[in-house]
């Protein structure tokens, strides 16, 4: 390295990979940099030498001085290899360079400390982060949702839920296969029963109130006032197996989420646009779902809303190829969770190859909300909904003339009602099956709410804003 190389990098300053040291007094601190970088970004080059400020003051280097580098740096575990070169700044006087590059898995620690780079400042690793960073990196050879639940066993599990989700997937061309199968043999199909036992996520899929113990997801829902966490007017905390905290999560959204009815300036026709899209939370929430990082103890998806805006929280970052700004574009699918996103799929709840957060912008435009906002936040990972503009024009996705249009007046003056109700007080010599696809536009439009199982389900209109 040259003069000229050593003064380009320093005009650089300092950052998440490069570190400035006065001389080898500072190596302890140093070798603490290192070790702090390679778990940041994997790799960390630091100059003993060069005051915080960038001057090159530079140091006396004697074979003793590369043989401190050395032992120090064999105190850095997994080890690693430190190249050092050294350039003369001056008479008598050199800066040295340490470069390393991560080749291999951390957390990398140093004489037994965890350190991890925030900007330019070296901070110890808190036990959670450590944990978490061993965790991670057990992960890279067996991901957590594989590992077996030791204490759990076939009969733990919700045998309702795991039929509901073979007809799902047969009806959705997901899974072939016969719905009279037992359940220890759609497990295995699904990967989710192996030789050595139940694994952690069918524990997570389908785990029933009744397990042995094993930690289950939980969903945290509050409808707050203001646009502060100062006062809660709902706030609600529910344990379960995934597809259960889905369901109770898309109770509380449709109890919350406001209709705005308004009438066009053109027309005497109502038109009632929901504030937040509702394909577009229901997507959001089984992306969180099935992407949190349920190795972190005491994590948890949460859904906040305030006035102004709607907040859906998952415990976890985006995997390190990922960052925000890209799940706006084209992205590759990397789930964190495989054996746990698989079964959202099959169930037709999610779509593989990168594309459920661009339905989401998509759904939000086209019932012209503002864009949702993607962030991470305090090792969680969010999604930002702002509400429904109002326009002479929305764009609901259905013909006023349609026959959902009669549907919606059949029950702005007779609802609730039955689906049988409904296909008799419409008249038209249709099928069940046409009448519940109406039904469900209607439903994820947020125009009409369900309530109750199967043939008890009654419909009603969704309830205006106060």
């Amino acid at each position: 390295m040259e003069l000229t190389d050593l003064t380009r990098i320093v005009s650089t300053g300092e950052s998440t990979e490069i570190e400035f040291k006065r001389s080898t007094a500072q190596l302890r601190s140093g070798m603490e940099s290192i070790c702090a970088m390679l778990n940041a970004v994997g790799r960390a080059r630091l100059l003993l030498g060069v005051s915080d400020s960038g001057e090159l003051i530079g140091q006396q280097v004697s074979d003793k001085t590369l043989r401190e580098i050395a032992q120090a740096s064999r105190s850095i575990e997994p080890l690693v290899t430190i190249q050092t070169v050294t350039v003369p700044v001056g008479r008598d006087r050199h800066v040295l360079v340490l470069d390393t590059t991560a080749s291999g898995t951390g957390p990398f620690l140093y004489e037994g400390r965890g350190y991890i780079r925030i900007g330019t400042t070296t901070q110890r690793m808190a036990h959670s982060e450590l944990r978490s960073a061993f965790s991670q990196s057990i992960q890279s050879d067996l991901p957590w949702d594989r590992w077996t639940a030791s204490t759990w066993e076939p009969r733990h599990l919700d045998q309702d839920e795991i039929s509901s989700t073979v007809r799902d997937a047969i009806a959705a061309n997901r899974l072939a296969g016969i719905l009279g199968e037992r359940p220890e043999v759609i497990l295995r199909r699904l990967e989710l029963l192996t030789d050595a036992g139940v694994t952690r996520a069918a524990a997570i899929l389908f785990g029933s109130e009744g397990g042995p113990g094993f930690p289950m997801g939980e969903i945290r829902l509050a409808r707050l006032r203001g646009v502060t966490k100062d006062e809660f007017l709902d706030n609600r905390q529910y344990k379960g197996h995934a597809f259960a905290l889905l369901r109770h999560a898309e109770r509380f959204l449709e109890e919350h989420v406001p209709i705005a009815g308004h009438f066009l300036e053109s027309s005497m026709r109502r038109v009632d646009v929901p504030r937040y899209p509702r394909l577009a939370l229901r997507e959001a929430m089984v992306n969180a779902l099935a992407h949190r990082d349920y190795s972190i103890d005491g994590g948890a998806v949460s859904v906040s809303m305030y006035d102004d805006r709607l907040e859906i929280w998952s415990t976890g970052l985006l995997p390190p190829a990922l960052t925000p700004l890209q799940l706006r574009g084209v992205h590759e699918s990397i789930p964190r969770n495989r054996l746990i996103a698989e079964v959202f799929y099959r169930r037709g709840l999610i779509e593989r190859w990168g594309r459920g957060t661009n339905k989401i912008i998509d759904e939000a435009g086209r019932l012209n909300c503002p864009d949702p906002e993607f962030e991470e936040i305090a090792g969680s990972f969010v999604v930002r909904f702002r509400p429904a503009r109002i326009t002479e024009r929305p764009s609901s996705g259905i013909d006023g003339g349609s026959r959902t249009e009669r549907v919606v007046a059949l029950l702005e003056t007779s609802g609730p009602l039955l689906a049988s109700e409904i296909l008799k007080g419409l008249g038209d010599a249709i099928t069940l099956r046409a009448l519940q696809t109406d039904l469900r536009v209607l439903r994820e439009s947020g125009r009409i709410v369900a309530e109750g199982k199967a043939r008890a389900t009654r419909y009603r209109m969704a309830r205006a804003p106060e």
